[in-house]
């Protein structure tokens, strides 16, 4: 008999946790700012230039609608776009080394990381 009312009482008290009454402001998407979150691995890019490589494979996160405008920006930097997904705000693109920085800066990119390739090397027992 205890429990029911112990459920009960738990669940009106998280019910009106934190809205004293009073509805949360909306934020809308599009409110949000379109600032980049994250800079790409400076520690991988500066490998990348020691080691002789003219590009980088970037993944980059693309807010919702922005696909195409943030390609168009990649493709003015030098860079070849080479997958693209817009359902999921994804791009894949090799861009030169030297451009990688200014790829944070494009509007719309919401982060940026330097691609690893994956080692397809069996385990060894």
């Amino acid at each position: 008999m205890r429990r029911p009312l112990a459920v009960a009482f738990c669940a009106l008290a998280l019910g009106s946790c934190g809205t004293n009454g009073t509805t949360a402001p909306t934020v809308l998407f599009s409110e949000v700012p379109t600032v980049s979150s994250a800079k790409p691995d400076k520690l991988r890019i500066e490998q990348a230039k020691r080691d002789g490589h003219l590009t980088v494979p970037l993944m980059i996160s693309v807010q919702p609608g922005r696909d195409e405008e943030v390609e168009q920006a990649l493709q003015k930097l030098g860079a070849t776009v080479e997958a693209r997904d817009p359902r999921i705000g994804y791009l894949r693109a090799e861009m030169p080394v030297d451009k990688v920085e200014a790829t944070c800066s494009i509007d719309g990119v919401s982060k940026v990381d330097v691609d690893e390739p994956l080692s397809n090397r069996l385990p060894e027992p």
